[in-house]
């Protein structure tokens, strides 16, 4: 009953207290002189446990550069419903295909040297968490 992904299998959350989900590119594979974002693309299918604690979302090279963030992954909570630690926090969009994404950080590919890319989602508060299907993370230039 989720949309259906461009992929053949996506990953779905059934039962977990902790939230951890990891990717890596290389550089080589990206074009040189560009600016890139990395996205999760997921949805969320009656999905619960979300709403306790915020996620931190990161992304990081093996040099040591670093973007993390803290954002609200569930787009079903209210304004009203959100307590202070969710107030003014990033929320994930409704793309075409009907999957939602949320940026989870940007980072230049000088080309000039071979670099690995990290990036990460991270809840881990002891509250169950179930219903969330991933489709995965893109990573696609940034037009500024």
């Amino acid at each position: 009953s989720y949309c259906t992904s461009r992929f053949q299998e996506v990953a779905r959350l059934y039962a977990v207290c902790w939230f951890n989900i990891t990717g890596q590119i290389k550089t080589r594979v990206l074009s040189p002189n560009t600016q890139y974002a990395a996205f999760l693309v997921f949805q969320m299918i009656d999905a619960s446990g979300f709403h306790h604690h915020p996620a931190m979302l990161s992304v990081s090279n093996v040099g040591g550069s670093r973007t993390s963030k803290y954002v609200c992954l569930d787009p079903n909570l209210e304004d009203n419903d959100l307590d202070d630690r969710f107030r003014g926090l990033q929320r994930p969009n409704v793309r075409k295909d009907k999957w939602l994404e949320i940026e989870m950080g940007e980072f230049f590919n000088s080309g000039l040297e071979e670099d690995e890319i990290y990036m990460n989602v991270r809840e881990t508060s002891d509250m169950w968490k179930h219903g969330f299907i991933l489709e995965g993370i893109e990573v696609r230039p940034k037009h500024v």
